[in-house]
């Protein structure tokens, strides 16, 4: 009795098993394409906007330098107290990284880079 209830039940099991999986969805393979090829371009535009942001937040961080770095001039503004710019003297450019405090790095960066030796390790 039991080798008949066994084989009963293979012979109704099995062919669910062995079946192939239902095929797709018309349409579901280039909705998936879409989807994928939009995702990828989003991509490319957050890397492009995340560039930019940086360049902006260095700009920014330069300005903020400058304003701190000066004295303020007797009637508002600032006050230029510098003297001219020594055009002989290149003038060193500052790291553009910026600091856990939020602040911008004080150590020059090394030449070709927008970074000091230790922020360019940790921008690669």
């Amino acid at each position: 009795m039991r080798a008949g209830t066994i084989a009963l039940l293979l012979t109704l099991v099995l062919p669910g098993l062995c079946q192939e999986p239902p095929p797709q969805v018309p349409g579901e393979l280039e909705r998936v394409e879409k989807t994928l090829q939009y995702a990828t371009e989003l991509k490319a535009k957050l890397a492009a906007m995340s560039a930019q942001l940086d360049e902006f937040i260095a700009q920014l961080s330069e300005q903020k330098g400058a304003i701190q770095g000066s004295k303020p001039a007797p009637f508002g503004g600032i006050s230029n107290t510098g003297g001219p710019a020594d055009p002989a003297k290149p003038k060193a450019a500052r790291c553009a990284a910026i600091t856990a405090k939020g602040e911008r790095c004080t150590r020059p960066a090394m030449p070709g880079s927008r970074y000091c030796k230790q922020h360019q390790v940790a921008h690669q």
